[in-house]
């Protein structure tokens, strides 16, 4: 009997949730791993972008492996390695054998995760029927993300920041019998040749520079983040120069003469710029300055998953009634709104108006991520749509990965010219503050929270005034930034992107 298309649907979409999730389950775990592991800002940073980083530059080569070798077989190798991962990540001793774990995993998710949608694709190939399953697919990534922080905060709340990790390894046992059991295989039949130096070069050339815009705004330009960004120059550029004289291109640069195709990956890559940078604030935000549990913290992300959900999945329909174009546009212009709303956040703030910012930003991104989406697969030819759905995939991990190192930089930039101005006006209060603790409160937030834990109350409720006041404003800054580059996106969008979308040989 054959298997149910939608069957299949619900065994990638659960693939997907894994590696989803894996983007920010970790982001509540940050203020416990910095202070049981003494991970500095910068390892803390590296612990999130690790995954993302190897996850983005892995993803081409996998998507290619999969149409040359079999997209189920990927699916499952990737499973086994994320499961590997997952597995030594939960015994990880120390900051940086945890950073080399999440670089395996996300070695290990660049496999699954464009697998999933070219898979997909093959499955469903009545457009408006593809159009529906692809809302489900960006749903299920956005919502994994945006609800991560919800599994992290309910395992913290009862077990050490291991479970985080060690999670993974059973839900990945039940998704491989399911995908050995229903699951069918498809590749590309005429076998195409492997790009290798391609994904070599693009590989360490994405690498490069995100460790560039990492490293930069903790260590200015210093020689190695001066090297970083010599690299990334020179690999992506002989990459692209590669890539136009390739027998078979890992990623034919063609594809980028075409309006519709760039102008989607744009808007794939601002979205997720967006909320993963506002991602990686906001848990801190509650936790360490309004004093929520990660549980609580990470429920308090909730309506961004719920308006991220509900918006994917009328998504199609409003696309099919109002054309993509305006769709896109107007989800852009929700996220932008959000992050201006979340830009004026104080430390005293009552949740609500939180939880209506997120709830708007989320909205945002439901609308535009799975016409965005359709609209890159749309361009691409059915039988390379491996290599289609790592583009997509490779532009969401490098969106988000810019969006913590960037926007996170700006905060980090911020909160320093603004914490020697706090200390100051807090005069007297500041002055009781023993000078180690003061050394902490300049460095980040999270540093300073472990010391003024140890203080006493009448010195450590001024001390979490003034870091807390200084990290709002540093928040607010990037959160500025990142609503301006997401409304250039929207006028991009409403310049560029077609009001309806067709497929290349349709």
């Amino acid at each position: 009997m054959r298997t149910s298309k939608w069957l299949i649907l619900a065994i990638l979409s659960f693939a997907l949730a894994l590696i989803s999730l894996d983007n920010t389950i970790v982001n509540v775990a940050l203020p416990s791993l910095q202070e049981e592991l003494g991970a500095t800002t910068a390892q803390l940073q590296w612990i999130v972008d690790a995954y993302s980083v190897l996850f983005a530059g892995t993803l081409l080569l996998a998507g290619s492996l999969g149409d040359r070798f079999g997209r189920k077989r990927i699916l499952l190798i990737g499973l086994v390695i994320f499961g590997l991962g997952s597995l030594a990540a939960g015994a990880s001793p120390d900051a940086n054998v945890l950073i080399a774990c999440r670089a395996l995993m996300g070695i290990g998710g660049a496999f699954i995760m464009p697998s999933t949608l070219s898979i997909l694709v093959q499955t469903f190939a009545v457009p408006r029927e593809r159009a529906q399953a692809i809302g489900i697919w960006a749903a299920v990534a956005g919502v994994g993300v945006a609800i991560g922080p919800i599994a992290g905060g309910a395992l913290l709340e009862h077990f050490s920041w291991h479970a985080v990790f060690l999670v993974n390894p059973p839900l990945v046992l039940i998704v491989l019998i399911l995908a050995l059991r229903f699951i069918p295989e498809s590749l590309d039949e005429t076998k195409p040749l492997l790009d290798l130096r391609g994904a070599a070069l693009v590989s360490l050339g994405l690498i490069a520079l995100v460790t560039f815009i990492v490293e930069l705004p903790d260590g200015g330009l210093t020689t190695s983040t001066l090297l970083a960004g010599i690299a990334a120059a020179i690999l992506l550029i002989t990459f692209v120069w590669w890539e136009k004289r390739a027998p078979r291109p890992l990623l034919p640069m063609s594809l980028f003469t075409d309006r519709v195709f760039t102008v989607a990956v744009v808007m794939v890559g601002l979205v997720y710029f967006a909320l993963m940078g506002a991602l990686f604030f906001l848990p801190q935000f509650l936790q360490l300055v309004q004093g929520l549990t990660p549980l609580q913290s990470g429920i308090g992300m909730l309506p961004g998953a719920g308006g991220l959900l509900l918006a994917s999945l009328i998504s199609p329909r409003l696309a099919e009634r109002f054309g993509a174009r305006r769709t896109v546009v107007t989800g852009v212009l929700f996220v932008a709104a959000g992050l201006v709303l979340m830009s004026f956040v104080e430390p005293m703030t009552s949740y609500p108006y939180v939880g209506i910012a997120l709830g708007i930003t989320g909205i945002g991104m439901g609308l535009t991520l799975p016409q965005a989406t359709n609209a890159v697969l749309s361009r691409v030819p059915k039988e390379r749509s491996g290599m289609g759905a790592a583009v997509n995939d490779a532009v969401t991990e490098l969106g988000g990965s810019f969006g913590v190192a960037i926007l996170g930089g700006v905060l980090a930039y911020f909160y320093r010219v603004r914490i020697d101005e706090v200390i100051d006006s807090a005069g007297q209060a500041a002055a009781a503050i023993p000078a180690q603790a003061l050394d902490a409160v300049r460095e980040s937030l999270a540093s300073a929270t472990v010391l003024i834990g140890q203080l006493p109350s009448d010195i450590a409720i001024p001390a979490k005034d003034i870091v807390g006041g200084a990290f709002v404003s540093g928040m607010g800054w990037a959160l500025s930034i990142g609503a301006g580059v997401t409304l250039l996106g929207a006028l991009l969008a409403w310049r560029l992107f077609p009001q309806q979308l067709e497929r290349v040989e349709e």
